[in-house]
């Protein structure tokens, strides 16, 4: 839900209250985007690390553990780069020690290195009592009416 806080309140309010269209949108974008997830990295022996309610790409371990996660498009790579830093976040609050990662763009052949920085961990729980506000509210945002609007999962229901 991080992610979405940073591209659009009104799909993390629908998200939060159980709408989740990711998952059954007929929209090219997201179609391609879990073909994607599933034709790459398949080499990867820790693929998918999922706990409490995230789903991590996958993981590489060294003297700390490394966070990947693979994106169709750099569109939103604000929002790619804090859902990363929030599983940072979760992974070091379990004690786990890491602190970098890495977005990976395989349809432009672009990487994206990421790394917890001093500050992140008040950044990140501004970001989250934001998160909070945004799903405590008892009705959705407005719509934001953007050309990436058109592309999203969550059209139809906003714009019908």
């Amino acid at each position: 839900m991080v992610a979405y806080h940073f591209i659009c309140r009104r799909k993390l309010w629908l998200y939060s209250k159980g709408l989740n269209l990711e998952n059954v949108s007929g929209n090219v974008d997201v179609i391609k985007g879990k073909i994607l997830h599933e034709s790459r990295f398949k080499r990867e022996s820790h693929k998918e690390f999922a706990f409490d309610t995230v789903k991590i790409d996958f993981l590489r371990f060294g003297d700390h553990v490394f966070v990947h996660e693979v994106k169709k498009s750099k569109k939103f790579e604000k929002a790619h780069i804090w859902q990363l830093k929030y599983y940072i976040y979760l992974l070091r609050k379990r004690g786990v020690n890491c602190s970098s990662g890495v977005i990976h763009y395989p349809a432009s052949m672009r990487k994206v290195e990421v790394t917890w920085e001093e500050d992140d961990n008040l950044r990140m729980e501004q970001a989250l009592k934001d998160v909070n506000q945004t799903v405590g509210e008892p009705v959705p945002p407005a719509t934001l009416n953007k050309k990436m609007c058109s592309r999203c999962a969550y059209f139809d229901f906003c714009y019908a």
